[in-house]
């Protein structure tokens, strides 16, 4: 009779209780399912996760609210995760999204179509010695009223037009800043013409959403939205993960480049 072995697969990073602070690029994992679950629940949507992917619907038509974060690298199109994730999103008509951060097989018979490839950004800890123009000011969402104009802000600058017609209080509320998100409006000149969304959790400062509106532009608020955002935790290294838009700015800023991630949707 054969024996089976017990002792455990050499560490590669991604075992089931391989610990989180492993490398940065499972805190960010973990990190970024935290966010998706937060948003998630502020929505009125659902989680559930196992150890090989985090799942997230809010129950809305915002596509990257709607998200699945793979734990580990796909083995190939007909991976069992895949069926889980299959599981979790049946009978859904709004749009969904698979992140990985690793290559995957063409997921395109399976009904995903690809996004893209964007890329993680990370800054190293430290101190922070930016000083907005002072015509820009950065404020952290506190009221209803905040929130409202914050979600108004996020939707038309992003863009999200799937979200023109949810209600207000829908994507952003209140609850989101004592469930560990912090949202902050960027104002010029006092009209709040961008967003910036922050998570502080698993070893990093998250930098998971941002937009401005596109009349205000390259004039500071959103390297004043990124700046605060990093000094909410500066002793904590910073991650993001940006399109190719944002991603000379994030450069520009001392970020370093680390990988590019898969997006799908469906």
């Amino acid at each position: 009779m054969c024996e089976v072995s017990t002792e455990r697969p050499l560490e590669d990073g991604w075992l089931h209780d391989t610990p989180v602070d492993d490398a940065l690029l499972r805190r960010f994992v973990f990190s970024q399912a935290d966010v998706n679950a937060i948003m998630a629940h502020a929505a009125g949507g659902w989680v559930d996760h196992t150890d090989e992917v985090f799942l997230a619907d809010s129950g809305t038509p915002v596509p990257y609210m709607n998200q699945a974060i793979l734990a580990r690298p796909l083995t190939g199109a007909g991976d069992p995760v895949l069926d889980v994730v299959d599981d979790f999103f049946a009978g859904l008509t709004h749009t969904t999204t698979l992140l990985s951060i690793w290559p995957t097989p063409d997921l395109s018979q399976q009904g995903w179509n690809l996004v893209g490839h964007p890329a993680m950004v990370a800054r190293a800890p430290g101190p922070v010695g930016y000083e907005p123009a002072p015509e820009v000011e950065v404020r952290v969402a506190s009221t209803e009223d905040d929130f409202v104009v914050a979600e108004r802000v996020i939707i038309d600058g992003y863009p999200m037009p799937q979200a023109n017609d949810l209600p207000p209080g829908r994507l952003f509320s209140p609850a989101l800043l004592p469930a560990g998100i912090t949202v902050r409006l960027g104002l010029l000149e006092g009209e709040p013409v961008g967003v910036g969304n922050a998570h502080v959790g698993h070893g990093v400062v998250n930098l998971c959403l941002g937009a401005t509106l596109p009349a205000a532009r390259r004039r500071g608020v959103w390297e004043a939205l990124v700046w605060s955002r990093v000094a909410q935790s500066p002793d904590l290294p910073s991650v993001a993960y940006t399109s190719d838009y944002s991603r000379p700015g994030f450069l520009r800023m001392g970020f370093l480049p680390i990988t590019r991630f898969t997006l799908w949707a469906r």
